[in-house]
């Protein structure tokens, strides 16, 4: 009998936002934010649990009633802004194996940030990492409109370092045509997944990244992208609907 394929949703939800405060609940069309992250995997059919992992207990009750599993609080030393993702996802799969024996063969990583998401394209993205044995994650990406090599960091001298060496054939491809140097690409956050068992590597991204290409590129992170998202009130409107357009 073949093998049941497990796949887990885990949506991080730490309170302590400073952009916005209360981030992960705040009110979005009469809903929590947190809600559509919960309620799109809940009509994924391929998920087979949905892990809610916060600090608090406010955003616990809240995620509850939503219908998603939160059997634990997250440690605070892994919810400040310093810590790492891979800090909650280890803390959740040993939590997991511990106290249920649930190990699951893929983990995705739904951020309540960017709500927005369709259940054919995250289907399509856990069908690239299920067939090809060498591909250890998927991530989303969008186009960036600007060539890499056009991009700085401002030191505190005011002098400027580009963010790349030069592997061009150009001396100086700062000043070359931005359409003879390639296109870069930027994670958007809004489809990952990676194989479970890499996590014992100390990753979650693995070697082999298979790059997702998606025109979806929103994440709420200042009270810009807030009133962005808001605008885009039809898809809030019919989010079941839109998930499963």
């Amino acid at each position: 009998m073949k093998k049941k394929i497990k796949i887990l949703a885990i949506i991080p939800c730490r309170s302590g936002s400073k952009g916005i405060r209360d981030k992960n609940i705040i009110n979005i069309f009469g809903k929590p934010l947190l809600y559509y992250s919960i309620f799109f995997a809940k009509k994924c059919k391929f998920i087979d649990k949905v892990v809610v992992s916060t600090d608090s207990k406010k955003y616990q009750k809240i995620a509850k009633k939503y219908g998603a599993e939160v059997p634990f609080l997250r440690p605070y030393k892994i919810s400040t802004d310093n810590s790492l993702d891979i800090d909650f996802f280890r803390h959740a799969l040993m939590w997991l194996k511990k106290n249920y024996d649930y190990k699951p063969d893929y983990v995705i990583h739904l951020r309540p940030t960017s709500p927005i998401r369709k259940i054919k394209i995250l289907q399509k993205a856990i069908n690239i990492v299920k067939k090809d044995k060498s591909i250890t994650s998927v991530r989303s990406v969008s186009l960036l409109n600007k060539s890499i090599y056009k991009m700085w960091f401002l030191k505190k001298n005011k002098l400027l370092k580009p963010i790349i060496d030069n592997n061009t054939y150009f001396v100086e491809p700062y000043n070359a045509p931005r359409q003879r140097l390639g296109n870069a690409h930027y994670q958007n956050g809004i489809y990952d997944i990676f194989k479970a068992r890499i996590i014992k590597n100390n990753t979650i991204s693995g070697r082999n990244i298979h790059g997702f290409v998606t025109e979806e590129q929103h994440d709420i992170d200042t009270i810009k992208d807030l009133i962005n998202i808001k605008k885009k009130s039809y898809i809030f409107q019919n989010f079941k609907k839109y998930i499963f357009s």
